[in-house]
This record gives C-alpha cells, structure tokens and sequence, in this order.
C-alpha cells in the first residue's frame, strides 16, 4: 500500500519515537479503576469515541505518547465500542510515513472498537498537491476501515442506523477548507436522509463555524473568520439549522474542555473537541476527547482523559432528542 521511501521514513520515524520515549521517561499507562463503558448499557442503542488533532509527527516527537496512553485506554476495554471518530488533523504533515504510526498506534486496540471514521483537516492536506493529499488519506482511511474506498475527502457512514456526516475540503486551503457547491448539495441530501425518522444525525468537519466556541478570540485573531470553516460557514449553518437533531462535531481549535465545548448554533448542537495530543486551555491535559452515547431519546457526551483512564463529569453534556 505504501511505496518504499515512505517505509523507509516511518522506520526511521518509529526509531525517533522510541528514543523520544526513552528520553522523556517511559510509556504512560492509564488507571484502570475506571474503564471505558457505557453509563446505561442496557440501553444504549450506539457508543462512539470522538478524538481530535493528533497531528502525529516526525519531528514533534512529544504528541506521540498521549496517543499511545489513549489507545492503552481503549485496550483495556471490556466488550467493544461501535465507533471510533478521528475529527481531523491526523498527521501534522499528511504524510505516509506519520499516518503509519498511526496506525501502529490503532492496532493498539484491534477487535475494540468496530467502525474507525476518519475525517481529514487542514494538516491532512496542506503543503501538499490536493490529488497527493487525497490519495494519502485514502489510503490511511481504508486501511482502518475496509469498507472505505475514498476517491475525495467526503462521505456518509451508518453505525447501528445512524449517520455520520463526514465532511471535507475540496481543494487545498492551508487552515480553512473550501466546500464546493457539489458537497453542500450532498450534505443537504444526506441530512434529509438522516434525520427523516426523526434520528439524530452527526456531521464530522475538522474547522468550526464562524463566530462558534469562541471564535475569533479563540484563534487569536481580530479576522471575523479566523479558525472557522471559511467562506461556506453561513452556507453550512444554513443547511444544517433546516433539520432537527444535527450534530456538529468539529476540532481545529485545541481548546481543552472548557465553556465553549458545546454551544447551540441555530438549533445545531456544535461539539468542540479537544487536541487528543497538544494541550490546550480549561483543562489542559493531553489525552483527551470525548464518548458519545446515544440512547433512544436522548444523546450524551462523556468527556474522558484516556491518558489517566478517568471520566471527567464536571464536562459532560446530555442534549434531548427532539422527536
């Protein structure tokens, strides 16, 4: 799947890794007092660990190791968890060599978790020729997810008859995307869908809204769009606040938990995941990212530090389905 110079890199990427390791002081190893596993088994009807901005490195060393502590996390599971999302920025670079270990890292847990739905963000595809960028991210999206056979950064995916919506640039932007008419159209098509029975449905997109969880303050900038999706932000809110029940699951911004995780968006519920690897503000620990579990009539979000293996309530949010 992968050419010979990217093998070549990532042997050399896992030899820095190591030593990295070794310099830092050793492998971390979450609790186990208390694993992963859904707050009402009985009738949860769909479970799904939401993680964001890996950006997995060959020269930022450090990102590694939380990324293996949260797979450690995993591992130590009882049963399985129906899905596993990966809302952008997965390889700092977008390179083979870093989507490998990734992947080393993944099979960490093989057999836990059922569906892996990748969804790319601007590290993904920047500095890049965009066919390049593709081809890479199919390539590592296929090989988590066999049913995956990607030929652009787009797709719809049903887990136990919901549907994520995962959502991607249409040509190379270095921080923003751009999604054309093509996909705006689609997305439309793929919400009516989702929601016609009255299910909640989840769209996957790596940048944030405009003006949402602290935007532009949050970028550090005084630019309106600064952090944001870009140009089709009020195009993507419009369609998306037309249905009942819609999901925005976004990353980019590296926050931390804090009070601009969750915010209601024009009837949308936007989620804001934090940086599984890079700390960020309000609690700022590396390791962490969200459980979602969706129950007949309503959607619950389980903030978690997998690095330590604890649940963190105190950031939980539980949204009603409205029928």
């Amino acid at each position: 799947m992968y050419s010979a110079i990217t093998n070549i890199f990532y042997k050399i990427l896992v030899l820095l890794l190591s030593l990295s390791v070794g310099c830092s002081g050793g492998s971390i190893f979450p609790s186990q007092d208390a694993l992963i596993k859904a707050k009402d088994e009985d009738n949860c009807k769909m479970t799904a660990v939401l993680w964001a901005d890996m950006q997995i490195s060959d020269y930022l060393l450090n990102r590694n190791e939380p990324m293996k502590a949260a797979c450690r996390d995993i591992a130590a599971m009882d049963g399985t968890m129906d899905a596993l999302v990966l809302a952008g920025d997965i390889a700092e670079n977008g390179k083979g060599s870093e989507y490998r270990v990734v992947l080393d890292n993944l099979n960490m847990f093989k057999g836990k978790i059922n569906n892996i739905l990748p969804a790319s963000g601007n590290h993904d595809i920047r500095l890049r020729v965009f066919s390049n960028a593709v081809k890479n991210f199919s390539e590592f999206s296929s090989s988590t997810n066999g049913n995956l056979k990607l030929d652009k950064l787009y797709y719809s995916y049903e887990v136990n008859g919901y549907k994520f919506i995962v959502l991607g640039s249409t040509r190379t932007e270095f921080e923003e995307a751009y999604i054309n008419e093509t996909e705006l159209n689609w997305l439309d098509s793929e919400l009516k869908d989702a929601t016609a029975d009255g299910l909640p449905a989840f769209v996957i997109l790596h940048q944030p809204l405009k003006n949402t969880h602290n935007l532009p303050d949050a970028w550090g900038s005084p630019i309106k769009t600064a952090g944001s999706v870009g140009a089709q932000s009020d195009d993507l809110k419009r369609i998306m606040s037309g249905y009942k029940n819609v999901f925005l699951i976004t990353g980019h911004l590296h926050s931390g938990f804090a009070s601009y995780t969750y915010e209601e968006i024009d009837g949308i519920h936007g989620v804001n995941l934090p940086s599984l690897t890079i700390a960020g503000d309000g609690y700022a620990h590396t390791g962490t990212g969200l459980i979602m579990e969706v129950y007949e009539d309503t959607v619950l979000f389980r903030a978690r530090d997998f690095s330590q293996g604890t649940y963190l309530p105190q950031f939980d949010m539980e949204y009603t389905i409205v029928k």
